[in-house]
């Protein structure tokens, strides 16, 4: 494609072999500075379309902002602003971001340092470029990244200051999954003669998704979830609620059964969003629970499920969500739970969307508990596996002895039950406790839902006294 050895090694150790098909498209109509209209499925490469061609185009030996993304979330912004600087790792090129509620003073550093290329939300940069911390005169490239939500979400007169700052003579590049007739628009207004790459036209949904939909009850959804998330073992899973106050309930519901879960909401700090998402990406956190913030560009490898606890409020929201599992060419699934009152919004999502959808049974107790016993002694089998010879060697008289009791399944259980639940040790400092708690790994369900893992017969063993 015409691209230099030193964008090339960025691109390798990204992993980047060969490009994805909105990628092959784009990049070579990109490298010769046509405005360009992207439509294409979320998931499927974007950023490196717009980033590539543009880290081509700069001018390295003049230190001004030459290339500017506009993203709807700090999260997208951030994110953008890491995999252009993955792509320009070997190039020497300054990347940074610039967006609300961080300090201004890494940002004007990078600035000032003489940043070529600028990732960040719509509001921040106008307040730099109002503060003239940020020069746009030598503008070559403006995108606007995920440009229907940023509409959505009232960032018009924002984009559009920020558009009269730039210079005429640009290109400019707009990308989504959809394109409204807002979006049509805007591109008439900001761009010169676009070319449309149309990809995701008559499947705006990730093919490589499996969707499907449970019909349950409002006040039932949240043991539901639980019980299909025991049922689907996700490798990590994002839980989708309307509001703020559904994300508390179902995140709390989740935390208390033993799930390694967080939450995630707009009205968070942002060094705490930031520390949740890399825990999540890291895989110290399993299952996310959040609102919309985390709906659109937000690429995190292996999420195997989503679970829409609410149905989106439009067909482009269902997009967005559903887009989270099955990137790159992996599989995913996504699980819409379906009360009377999501059943007139998922029928509008589904025929809008043309969805492939199918009805599932929600798990019985008895699937749980089955299901629950197996998860357990899988677990112990791997800790079998991790334990040496000689462990097991000195272990195995007392473990004989032990079953040759005539209460040896209750001695088992006991043991079972201390594995389970450890006593838990007081901090020093309640008070310090992180907000984020994340628990261990899920632990047997009472059959009945109780939330209870011990028989009301067994008791934890007392600690002894000091003397």
């Amino acid at each position: 494609m015409g691209l230099s050895p030193k964008i090339l090694e960025g691109l390798a150790r990204m992993g980047y072999n060969q490009p994805t098909d909105v990628q092959a498209e784009a990049i070579p109509l990109a490298m010769e500075g046509r405005d360009l209209m992207i439509q294409s499925r979320t998931g499927t490469g974007k950023t490196a379309a717009y980033g590539i061609p543009a880290s081509m185009r700069l001018d390295t030996g003049l230190d001004k902002v030459q290339f500017l993304a506009l993203c709807p979330t700090r999260e997208l912004a951030l994110q953008f602003a890491g995999d252009l600087a993955q792509i320009n790792a070997a190039t020497g090129v300054l990347v940074t971001c610039i967006y609300g509620g961080a300090s201004y003073t890494r940002q004007l550093r990078d600035l000032e340092a003489g940043a070529l290329m600028v990732a960040g939300t719509p509001g921040r940069v106008l307040d730099h470029i109002r503060r003239r911390t940020l020069d746009l005169s030598a503008l070559k490239i403006l995108v606007l990244d995920e440009a229907d939500r940023m509409l959505d979400m009232g960032f018009y007169e924002e984009i559009s200051a920020i558009i009269n700052s730039c210079p005429t003579e640009r290109q400019t590049l707009l990308g989504s999954a959809t394109f409204p007739a807002s979006i049509m628009r805007l591109a008439q207004s900001y761009q010169k003669d676009p070319h449309k790459i149309t990809l995701s036209d008559d499947s705006l949904y990730v093919k490589e998704v499996e969707h499907r939909y449970y019909i349950t009850q409002q006040m039932e959804k949240d043991r539901d979830l639980y019980r299909l998330i025991e049922i689907e073992r996700p490798t990590s899973s994002i839980i989708f609620c309307n509001t703020k106050d559904d994300v508390r309930m179902v995140f709390n519901t989740l935390r208390r059964r033993g799930l390694r879960v967080a939450m995630l909401t707009g009205d968070l700090a942002q060094e705490r969003r930031e520390k949740i998402m890399n825990n999540f990406r890291q895989k110290r956190v399993k299952h996310l629970v959040t609102t919309d913030v985390a709906s659109r560009g937000i690429d995190v490898d292996d999420v195997s499920h989503v679970f829409l606890y609410s149905a989106p409020s439009t067909p482009e929201d269902y997009i967005h969500r559903a887009g989270r599992t099955g990137r790159m060419g992996k599989s995913g699934v996504a699980i819409s739970f379906v009360s009377a009152a999501d059943l007139l919004n998922f029928n509008r999502l589904v025929n809008a969307n043309h969805l492939v959808v199918k009805e599932g049974r929600i798990p019985t107790d008895e699937d749980v508990e089955q299901s629950a016993r197996k998860r357990l002694l899988d677990q112990i089998r791997v800790l079998e596996d991790k334990a040496s010879a000689r462990d097991l060697e000195a272990l195995e008289p007392l473990a004989r002895n032990l079953l040759e009791q005539e209460d040896a399944s209750a001695l088992v259980s006991l043991l079972l039950n201390l594995y389970l639940n450890p006593p838990e040790a007081e901090p020093a400092d309640p008070a310090a406790a992180p907000a984020e708690q994340v628990a261990p790994e899920p632990r047997p369900e009472n059959p009945k839902g109780s939330g209870r893992s011990r028989s009301r017969g067994s008791r934890r063993p007392r600690r002894p006294r000091k003397r």
